[in-house]
Formats: C-alpha cells, sequence, structure tokens
C-alpha cells in the first residue's frame, strides 16, 4: 500500500511539475528575463510531495499552509499505523481462535459421514478444505456453511451424542439425491448448547457460536485494513493538495517580492558609437 502512495505521488508531481515548469516560463516572459531572487515553482511542488508543508516553508515560511499540511500529515499518518496495529492484533486474534477451536480430523470425519448417508455424488467433489494453514484454509472455514462441522461445538452438539458416540442426525431432502438442509441436535446436554440453544436451533442457520465469533472477528480485522487504505488515500491526497498548494504560496511569493521591489522596465534612446539606438533599461527601487 505504502509503495503504491509513493508512485502515484510520484506521477502526480511529475504531471503537477510540467504545468508549473509552463507558469514560470509565462512568468519569466512577462518580466523579460529580469533576473531576481525568485522562488522554483518545480522545486517547491518536489518539495511538498516528498513531505507536505516542505514546499511552502522553502517558498515562504509565513505562509500558514506550511505548518497545516505537516500537521495533517501526522495525523493521517498516526491513524494509518494505528488502524493496520488494530487489524494485525485482530488478524493475529482470529487465527489463534480458529486453531483452538477448528479440526480438520472432525471436519473429515463429519463430511464422509454426509457423503455417504446422503447418497449424493455431488458431495464427493464438494469439500476442497486446504490440507495446510494457508490464508484459503482460514477464510473458508468462515465462509463457506459446509465446513462447518470442524468447529467444536457443532461436532459436540451435532455429532457426539450424550453417550459419547459419534452418530450426526441429518436432516436432508427426499429424493434419488438427497441434499443436506441441516441437523437435528444429538448432545442437547453440551454446556453451549445450553448457553446459546437459541443459535443451535434449525429456524437461525447459525449453528455454531464459534464460527459465528469467527466470522466477527475476521469483519472487524477488515474494518481496520478498510479504514487504513482510507486513511492512506488520504495520504496521499494530501501530498498532491499540498504540491498544488506550494504553486500557489510560491507564484504569490514571487509577484509580491516584484511589486515590494518596484521593477521597471523601460525603452529609451542611448547613443552607442556615435549613433543613437533604443535600449531597455531596468530599475529597482529601494
Amino acid at each position: 500500500m505504502i509503495k503504491k502512495m509513493i508512485m502515484l505521488t510520484l506521477l502526480s508531481v511529475f504531471f503537477l511539475s510540467l504545468g508549473a515548469q509552463l507558469i514560470e516560463e509565462e512568468l519569466t516572459n512577462d518580466l523579460v528575463n529580469v533576473q531576481y531572487d525568485q522562488k522554483s515553482a518545480q522545486k517547491a511542488m518536489l518539495l511538498s510531495a516528498i513531505f507536505p508543508g516542505a514546499g511552502q516553508f522553502y517558498a515562504d515560511r509565513s505562509s500558514i499552509t506550511t505548518y497545516i499540511f505537516p500537521v495533517i500529515e501526522i495525523g493521517l499518518w498516526v491513524g494509518y499505523f494505528s488502524f493496520t496495529k488494530k487489524g494485525d492484533d485482530k488478524e493475529d486474534e482470529y487465527l489463534k481462535y480458529a486453531d483452538d477451536h477448528y479440526s480438520r480430523t472432525q471436519q473429515t470425519q463429519v463430511q464422509e459421514d454426509l457423503i455417504e448417508t446422503s447418497n449424493n455424488p455431488f458431495y464427493d467433489n464438494h469439500f476442497h478444505l486446504d490440507d495446510n494453514n494457508s490464508q484459503h484454509y482460514y477464510e473458508d472455514i468462515g465462509k463457506y456453511p459446509h465446513y462447518i462441522f470442524g468447529w467444536d461445538d457443532w461436532y459436540n452438539i451435532y455429532a457426539i451424542n450424550d453417550q459419547g458416540e459419534f452418530g450426526p442426525d441429518w436432516i436432508l431432502t427426499e429424493g434419488d439425491n438427497e441434499v443436506w438442509i441441516g441437523n437435528n441436535p444429538v448432545n442437547v446436554s453440551d454446556p453451549l448448547y445450553l448457553q446459546y440453544q437459541e443459535l443451535y436451533d434449525n429456524q437461525t442457520g447459525i449453528y455454531s457460536h464459534y464460527r459465528a465469533e469467527y466470522i466477527e472477528m475476521r469483519q472487524d480485522a477488515e474494518d481496520y485494513y478498510n479504514n487504513a487504505n482510507l486513511i492512506g488515500f488520504g495520504i496521499l491526497l494530501n501530498h498532491a493538495l499540498s504540491s498544488l498548494d506550494a504553486l500557489r504560496v510560491t507564484r504569490k511569493y514571487n509577484r509580491e517580492y516584484i511589486s515590494q521591489n518596484d521593477f521597471k522596465v523601460k525603452l529609451a534612446p542611448v547613443l552607442v558609437n556615435n549613433s543613437i539606438s533604443p535600449g531597455l533599461f531596468v530599475s529597482k527601487g529601494f
């Protein structure tokens, strides 16, 4: 993300600098190439693109935007790193949560029973859970309902009865190729079932408090990262606006410098080699 921001900033400055060069050439032509201590618009824009406010400081440190843009920049970076850190922490939290409460062995045992019970060839190639803890693995166990079997609470309530025997009570559609549409609990004495009984009925379709918590944690992490990305675009915008403002401050400084020092340009006849020729006179008041 940071590399993309830098590339976009430099690309923006490149095109803005071309415009600044044209403006500087126009201003120079207007002054008939009078030499004076002018500030470079291109340099100011480049400085502000690298660090907002630096170009304004170079051109005219008395400008209020010299101090506004750096404050905004610091605040945005603090927000960016803060939300990124929160996203990282929440990601670590849900990864550990999955490692503690999800089992591939349980998932495999239950899905094989479903395949055998339903007699539906569709399920033979329906399960493709990764064998290692990849990004897809952590995404799939929360995203797809047919990977719910590995969550400890689902397994303990719907796959293992009160006597500790394995035997899911499948709810299937009627017909030759039966489709799984739910389960009846076989262990209603499980503590989690008693605590969150409303989650484990056939009406909510949740079936797993652990899975619901896991999905919420993943969403929280995504929200934090989205906020960080949004602030990242704000940082890019701050650089672009600061570059444009540096151009404004530079032009304002250069024009005020000319006005305050009273440059005058005029044509007048001069004597050169005993002949009169037109001459260009430049004067400056103090």
